[in-house]
């Protein structure tokens, strides 16, 4: 059994892949919903897949890593750690106190790879890219855990920045599907639904 299928199954064990009906932040209903919030509950799991992370990374060129509050954080940790590789984090607004920084450390003239969890529309990820270069730091990639494959690839794309995702909604489904996981009737309507509601704004 290859690493990313093992990874998938476990991810479905631990019920960080949900199928059904979710409203999205969006205000839209997806048939699945991917919670990789709850992963550093379970640090082996997490470990590997900072393993993973770091096996895809490892033809980039860069000098740190920059996580994004919050999902994108304890990834971008175990990373850090694992890789030996300098790491600091980007907020989701400007503290109105301190440094009033949105990136957490000096990232000017570095070559920075951004990490988060999940990409659906990619909105955050740019908002995080734009944050880094106005901090004068050099965005050579996104990475995520997974791409929804609902938009975020082409918008960073637009912006001349490549999403590097660890797997893709329709890996996991067709892994899932092939294991008995969930019904072709499941897998049809996840398919269907991510040909059909894209997300880029």
């Amino acid at each position: 059994m290859n690493e990313k299928k093992k990874l998938i199954l476990k991810l479905y064990e631990i019920g960080c892949l949900k199928f059904g009906k979710f409203k999205l932040s969006s205000g839209l209903e997806s048939p699945f919903y991917f919670n990789l919030r709850i992963l550093p509950m379970y640090p082996t799991i997490m470990k590997n897949v900072a393993k993973l992370a770091l096996e895809v990374l490892s033809k980039e060129t860069f000098d740190l890593v920059v996580g994004i509050a919050t999902g994108g954080i304890p990834l971008a940790a175990y990373i850090s750690c694992l890789g030996d590789i300098p790491m600091t984090y980007v907020r989701k607004e400007e503290k109105k106190h301190g440094l009033q920084r949105l990136v957490e450390a000096d990232v000017n003239g570095k070559k920075v790879v951004i990490i988060d969890d999940v990409a659906t529309t990619g909105s955050t990820l740019l908002k995080a890219v734009k944050s880094v270069q106005h901090a004068g730091g050099i965005v050579k990639a996104c990475f995520v855990v997974i791409d929804r494959e609902q938009g975020a690839k082409e918008r960073l794309s637009r912006e001349n920045i490549r999403l590097i995702s660890l797997l893709t909604t329709t890996e996991i489904v067709d892994t899932l599907r092939r294991e008995k996981m969930i019904s072709d009737e499941t897998a049809e309507i996840v398919i269907n639904y991510i040909k059909r509601v894209r997300l880029d704004a």
